[in-house]
């Protein structure tokens, strides 16, 4: 470890100094770290630990970066009580980050211990109580705490969000807009209009354009409602009598584009202008802007990063040290 190194962050896949109990400070591989709950779990350095591939919930103020300004005093406490046991921790911890570092070794800390060069360094771990903590007791004592890769996968899936009402809310609104489009067909002057090439439309225009890019906004998130705007729209331009001339070419794959492209915007903005009672211009801004992301949508969100984030580092090798060893 280099002097006036920056100490690390507490994240998945480093090792840190744990507090446990009145034991001292003692070296510990972080597994995965709940920054909300201000918890991580961690798996102590230890033969019995490590072998039961056990991790342990913690709270973050227990946890130091295992490159701290004070790692040395830590060291110095840990020897007067397990002098043997505190050597062997921090031996195999160098001599897996070297390996990392020069590339003979590229796997994770579990599978260095479990590979056959760890056994010089492990056959070292002393067999006397009296000379290493007692790490039985987290499994005495914390089964509760304890869990292993399968129950950290159920805690996250099982973790449960209140119901996202502004989705809700914008559903039965947009009930409204559909009720004004099909039923009352309200918006139906417009739309033939446009169709029979009577008035001017910059839906019209984007479509016909030929280096248009196809970008739809729907603005109805629910299928149902979807559907049902799309086939009363798509009946409404097969029954147009006399299409305008530039609609004349308009192949039969192109009369969906030409639905959801010209005739649904369209649609929707009429409709929220009649509806909401808006000049166009302030419904075009609505429709164009769309519904606000909820922060609970938001949390959702994050949480399935998080997640992917997650089985993405388990897929790759664990890395300690970012400088080459010389």
């Amino acid at each position: 470890m280099q002097i006036g190194k920056k100490p690390r962050s507490i994240r998945e896949g480093v090792f840190v100094w744990c507090k446990f109990r009145n034991y001292p400070f003692w070296p510990a591989l972080v597994k995965s770290v709940n920054h909300k709950q201000k918890k991580a779990s961690v798996m102590f350095v230890d033969d019995i630990t490590i072998h039961r591939k056990k991790g342990f919930t913690v709270a973050l103020k227990t946890l130091k970066p295992f490159d701290c300004e004070e790692s040395k005093e830590l060291v110095c406490k840990a020897k007067e009580k397990y002098d043997t046991a505190i050597e062997w921790a921090l031996e195999l911890i160098t001599d897996y980050g070297i390996r990392i570092a020069c590339g003979s070794f590229s796997g994770s800390f579990i599978e260095y211990f479990a590979h056959d060069m760890s056994y010089p360094v492990r056959r070292k771990y002393p067999q006397a109580a009296s000379e290493r903590p007692m790490m039985e007791e987290l499994f005495d004592d914390h089964k509760e705490d304890s869990f292993s890769e399968q129950q950290e996968e159920v805690s996250r899936c099982s973790k449960r969000l209140l119901p996202d009402r502004t989705h809700a809310a914008h559903n039965r609104a947009n009930e409204k807009l559909v009720h004004f489009i099909v039923k009352q067909r309200m918006v139906e002057g417009r739309l033939l209009a446009v169709i029979c090439g009577q008035q001017q439309s910059r839906w019209l225009r984007s479509f016909l354009s030929a280096n248009r890019r196809r970008v739809v906004n729907y603005y109805l998130e629910d299928d149902k409602q979807l559907d049902q705007v799309y086939w009363y729209l798509n009946d409404l331009y097969a029954s147009a009598v006399a299409p305008a001339p530039c609609l004349a070419e308009v192949k039969n794959m192109e009369c969906v584009r030409f639905v959801l492209d010209v005739l649904l915007p369209e649609a929707i903005i009429y409709a929220i202008a009649g509806v909401d009672n808006v000049s166009l211009k302030k419904a075009e801004e609505k429709y164009l802007k769309g519904r606000c992301i909820s922060n609970r949508e938001r949390q959702e969100f994050d949480l399935m990063i998080d997640e992917q984030m997650r089985k993405k580092s388990q897929n790759t090798p664990l890395t300690l040290f970012s400088d080459s060893v010389t």
